[in-house]
């Protein structure tokens, strides 16, 4: 994935790194729930990361997806993650993307955009600059299919009199 734009997230709503892949050489089918593991440093204990997710055809881009994380729950779950030293400790955002389901044409690249806040959402009150550490700690998972392999559920059609 290219990448522009540096590795910092400003807690501003409007700063933070993009990465675009290469064009796509054949049509990929997305659905479920991607997964995107990535490894950052915070100024302070918190911080918030948006993360979204786009199909795009030149300079053409389609929102698909987003997901958003208060860093203090990093680890996922329900509980306060254990601290960390700011600064000095990297830790791993385990973030989950809203259910999708996409068709992203060949020709078109995927682009993923981290903030510190996406639309429709307020300003965490914990809001903290992140950097990104590139690397094989932060990874983007997406679950595709073939569709001439998966199974549709056909609804059962109505035949009583009353239907027809």
């Amino acid at each position: 994935m290219s990448s522009s734009g540096g590795l910092t997230v400003l807690p501003d709503a409007s700063t933070g790194p993009i990465f675009e892949t290469s064009p796509l050489t054949e049509d990929i089918y997305v659905q479920g729930m991607p997964r995107l593991h990535v490894q950052v440093t915070t100024s302070t204990v918190g911080g918030q990361l948006y993360a979204l997710l786009e199909d795009c055809d030149g300079n053409d881009c389609i929102h698909i997806g987003h997901a958003i994380m208060d860093l203090r729950y990093h680890e996922g779950g329900e509980e306060l993650s254990s601290t960390w030293l700011p600064v000095l400790e990297t830790i791993t955002a385990n973030m989950e993307f809203i259910a999708l389901d996409a068709e992203i044409m060949a020709g078109h690249t995927l682009r993923l955009t981290l903030l510190s806040t996406g639309e429709d959402y307020l300003p965490a009150s914990t809001s903290s600059i992140v950097t990104i550490v590139e690397g094989e700690g932060s990874t983007l998972q997406l679950d595709t299919f073939n569709p001439d392999d998966k199974l549709y559920w056909i609804p059962p059609i109505c035949t009583h009199e009353v239907c027809e």
